[in-house]
C-alpha cells in the first residue's frame, strides 16, 4: 500500500499531467495515422511522396515555436503570469484547425490547416512542458515524468484507437473535440511554484544538455521513420486489407509494453542513476528496429512492438527527466526545453524525407523497408551512447 505521502504524490502527479492526454492523442495519431490516411483520399498517386513532404513541412513548422513560444512563458512567468493562458490559447486555435482538417477536400487547405494546427499544438506544449519543473522539486522529477510518460501512452492508446478505426474525417474531429475539452483540465491546476533557489538553480554547463539533445535526437529520428511509413508497410509488403487497423494493432501493442514499464522506471531512476536507467531503455528499441527489418512478418512485428514498448516507456519517463536535470538555467526551462524540442522536431523533418528517399529508390520494395527499420535500430543505438556520456553536471548556487 502507498503511503499517505506517495499518494498525495501520485494525487498531484496525475493531476499535473492530466493534459498530456490529448496531447499525446493528437501526437500519436495524426501523423502516423490520420495524416497518411487522408492522403490516400487526396492523393491515391502520389501518397508516399507527398507523406514525406507533408510530414517534413509539418516538422519545420514545429522546430520555429517551441523556443519563441518558450521564451514567451518564461516572460511571463517572471512576471507573475502563470503558464495556463497561453497553453489554453494554444489549445483553443488547435482545436478548430483540426476539425477543419478532416472536412477539407482541398490538397492546399488540408497543408495550411495542418501547419496551424501544428502551430498551436507546440505553443501549449511550450508552456505546459514547464509546468513540472515549475511546481515539482527535482527529487520527484523521475516519479511525475513517469506519470507524464503514462498520461502520453494512455492519450497515444486512444488516438490510435479512434484513428485506426475510424475515417480520417471523423478521426481529425474527434482529436480537435478531446483537445478542446481537455484543455479544461487546467482549471484544476493549482500553479504552487517550488523554493526561487530550486526555481532559480543551475548547473555548471552545457555538456549534458547537447549530448541529451543528441539522444533524443536519435531517439525521436527512429520512432519518426518508424510511425510514418509503418501503414504503408501493412498495405505495400503485407497486403493487409486495412493498413489502418494494422498499423493501430503494432503501435497497439507497443504502448501497452510501455504503459508495464513508464512510471515504474520513472520512480527507479529517482533512485538509481537516471543515465543508466535511460540508457538501458533504449536498448530493447535497438533490437526491436533491427527486428522489425530481419524478420519482416505481421506476427513477429506485433512481438517486437511489445519490446519496442518496454523501452519507450523507460526512454519517455526517464529520457524526460534527464532532459530536465540537463536544462542549464531553471529560469529559462520553457526556452531551454524549446531548444531541447528542436531535437525532436528536426529528426521530424529529416527522417521522413530519408524514408521517402529509400522507399522511392527501392519501389517500395521489401528491402526498402528493411533499410528503412534498421535505420530506426541504428538511431536507438546512437542514442545509448550520447546518455552514457553524460556526466550528471552538480548544480550551483541561485544566480538571479
Amino acid at each position: 500500500m502507498l503511503s499517505p505521502r506517495r499518494a498525495f504524490r501520485l494525487r498531484r502527479a496525475t493531476l499535473i499531467n492530466l493534459f498530456w492526454v490529448p496531447l499525446s492523442l493528437q501526437d500519436a495519431a495524426v501523423m502516423a495515422i490520420a495524416v497518411p490516411a487522408k492522403l490516400l483520399q487526396l492523393s491515391p498517386l502520389n501518397y508516399r511522396r507527398d507523406l514525406a513532404i507533408i510530414a517534413s513541412i509539418v516538422a519545420l513548422a514545429a522546430m520555429v515555436v517551441p523556443a519563441v513560444a518558450g521564451a514567451f512563458s518564461d516572460w511571463l512567468r517572471r512576471r507573475g503570469v502563470d503558464r495556463r493562458g497561453l497553453i489554453l490559447a494554444g489549445a483553443l486555435v488547435d482545436a478548430p484547425a483540426l476539425c477543419l482538417c478532416g472536412l477539407t477536400h482541398s490538397m492546399t487547405t488540408f497543408i495550411v490547416l495542418l501547419v496551424i494546427s501544428t502551430m498551436a499544438f507546440n505553443v501549449s506544449i511550450a508552456a505546459y512542458q514547464a509546468v513540472i519543473p515549475d511546481v515539482v522539486p527535482r527529487q520527484s522529477w523521475g516519479l511525475v515524468s513517469g506519470v507524464r510518460g503514462a498520461a502520453a501512452l494512455i492519450g497515444t492508446i486512444i488516438g490510435l484507437a479512434i484513428a485506426g478505426t475510424t475515417s480520417p474525417q471523423i478521426a481529425f474531429l474527434a482529436i480537435g473535440i478531446l483537445i478542446g475539452a481537455g484543455v479544461l483540465t487546467l482549471l484544476w491546476l493549482d500553479e504552487q511554484p517550488v523554493s526561487d533557489e530550486e526555481a532559480l538553480a543551475r548547473v555548471k554547463d552545457w555538456h549534458d544538455f547537447i549530448l541529451v539533445f543528441i539522444a533524443r535526437g536519435c531517439v525521436v529520428f527512429g520512432l519518426t521513420i518508424l510511425t510514418t511509413f509503418v501503414l504503408y508497410f501493412f498495405r505495400d509488403v503485407l497486403h493487409n486489407a486495412n493498413p489502418s487497423g494494422g498499423t493501430g494493432l503494432v503501435a497497439g501493442c507497443s504502448v501497452f509494453g510501455a504503459l508495464l514499464s513508464s512510471v515504474w522506471l520513472g520512480i527507479i531512476s529517482d533512485r538509481a542513476p537516471r543515465k543508466l536507467v535511460a540508457a538501458l531503455s533504449c536498448v530493447p528499441m535497438a533490437i526491436a528496429g533491427f527486428g522489425f527489418a530481419l524478420v519482416p512478418s505481421e506476427s513477429w512485428i506485433l512481438a517486437f512492438g511489445g519490446l519496442f514498448g518496454i523501452g519507450f516507456g523507460g526512454a519517455l519517463s526517464t529520457g524526460w527527466a534527464l532532459g530536465l536535470e540537463s536544462v542549464p538555467q531553471m529560469r529559462d526551462v520553457a526556452r531551454d526545453l524549446g531548444l531541447w524540442g528542436i531535437a525532436s522536431n528536426l529528426p521530424s523533418v529529416l527522417a521522413p524525407l530519408f524514408g521517402g528517399w529509400i522507399l522511392a529508390r527501392t519501389g517500395g520494395s521489401l528491402e526498402g523497408y528493411r533499410l528503412v527499420f534498421a535505420s530506426a535500430g541504428v538511431g536507438f543505438g546512437l542514442a545509448t551512447i550520447a546518455i552514457l556520456a553524460t556526466r550528471g553536471a552538480p548544480l550551483q548556487p541561485a544566480r538571479r
